[in-house]
């Protein structure tokens, strides 16, 4: 008979494991063996703490298309549905079927540095900013037509589940997560008779392309944050950010209620 395998990723507080524990004796008696991290033969992906547990055990699969579902032991905690106190109805609930997945598409940024081009993903968002901090120019393209030049702290491209992270505290708008766009949220921009940009961000339907070229020679040593993974680059050309093709996806049993959330969360 064929192992059934569920992997487990969480972090490393008491609280933490204390329920990493329970729910391994859970799974035992359900008649599912565990996988501590990431296997390729595990049939669902289970993270164990907030938004960053679940972020972190995504990238680390290498943005496997085997489920995943969170349970929060977090503060937000927008992306883990589960709560410590129901994993025993989830697991009645999943072993009998009873649940959905729905399909989460991420972020891709096509960048172009030193005449390579390299593709990176994000789920939440991606930031850019300047290696060194100071303030950074850079034209903002979309679908190929120039919009404006944003001369700021950097900026934030954002999905619609990453609208309520860095976004949000940066004056952007919460997108409901079934809408398939992507945010730009310019960070700190400066508005002058020297500078002129648009002071809100703008949302982008998912067939548009958005570029940035940095307008300076200096604005080229960039630091790139695809959910708050950083990476240099030391002659950045441009950058596309579009809607990707390329999925997670989520299991839910229907316990996660977005309005609930945010309420919860922000008010």
């Amino acid at each position: 008979m064929k192992s059934k395998v569920i992997n487990i990723a969480s972090n490393r507080d008491d609280y933490t494991l204390e329920i990493k524990e329970r729910l391994i004796n859970i799974l035992q008696q359900h008649g599912y063996d565990y996988h501590d991290g990431f296997s390729s033969k595990g049939e669902l992906n289970i993270t164990i703490g907030g938004d960053g547990a679940f972020l972190r055990s995504v990238r680390e699969s290498n943005f496997s298309t085997i489920p995943f579902i969170g349970i929060n032991t977090g503060t937000l905690g927008f992306y883990p549905e589960l709560t410590p106190e129901n994993l025993e109805s989830f697991m009645s609930d999943y072993a009998a079927g009873n649940y959905t997945i729905n399909s989460v598409n991420l972020i891709e940024s096509e960048i172009f540095s030193s005449g390579n081009s390299q593709k990176i993903y994000a789920v939440n968002d991606v930031i850019l900013k300047r290696k060194d901090m100071k303030t950074i120019h850079m034209d903002v393209y979309i679908a190929s037509n120039h919009l404006e030049k944003i001369s700021g702290d950097g900026l934030i491209i954002s999905s619609p589940l990453g609208s309520s992270a860095y976004n949000k505290s940066a004056g952007g708008s919460l997108v409901y997560p079934s809408l398939k766009t992507l945010q730009i949220t310019p960070l700190s921009p400066i508005i002058s008779n020297a500078y002129r940009c648009l002071d809100c961000s703008i949302i982008v339907p998912p067939e548009f392309e958005i570029s940035i070229y940095p307008e300076r020679k200096e604005d080229y040593y960039v630091t790139l944050l695809p959910d708050g993974e950083a990476i240099e680059y030391d002659e950045l050309e441009y950058v596309h950010f579009r809607t990707s093709k390329k999925v997670i996806k989520r299991l839910s049993t229907g316990s996660f209620n977005y309005w609930n959330v945010i309420k919860d969360k922000f008010l």
